[in-house]
């Protein structure tokens, strides 16, 4: 048995579920949207009764002005913020190509440290022949 024999079906199951969500999610979007059509039709409807035609369109575009307004909020506030050190070496190695420097910290080396030794020292543990002299 060749791997393709073995892998052909794990990935058109995992392609195949992935194919039939994403269908599934663009139809839930579409009748999202013939929904929100015909309930601002008849929400227009409604308005234009008690108000006229005119303001009850603008009434409409207020809600919905209003609705983008508060997703632009949430996007914008739960962003990525990257932290002042990576930012101020970004600018400095801007110039000279160079990415940021993400050990630059005392502090961050000896993490980096602790954990090498503790992978060393597991990897040391797992192979009974190779000890330290």
């Amino acid at each position: 048995m060749r791997l393709n024999d073995i892998a052909d079906p794990i990935v058109n199951y995992l392609f195949g579920r992935l194919l039939r969500r994403a269908i599934g999610i663009l139809l839930m979007a579409a009748f999202v949207l013939v929904a929100l059509y015909y309930a601002s039709g008849a929400a227009v409807l409604v308005l234009a009764n008690q108000f006229g035609t005119l303001q009850a369109y603008l009434i409409m575009a207020a809600i919905y002005a209003g609705a983008a307004l508060t997703v632009f909020v949430v996007l914008w506030a739960t962003r990525g913020k990257p932290t002042a050190s990576l930012t101020q070496s970004a600018a400095s190695g801007a110039a000279s190509g160079a990415a940021p420097d993400a050990l630059g910290s005392p502090r961050n080396m000896q993490i980096a440290m602790l954990i090498e030794a503790v992978m060393l020292g597991y990897a040391m543990a797992r192979k009974p022949g190779s000890r330290l002299p």
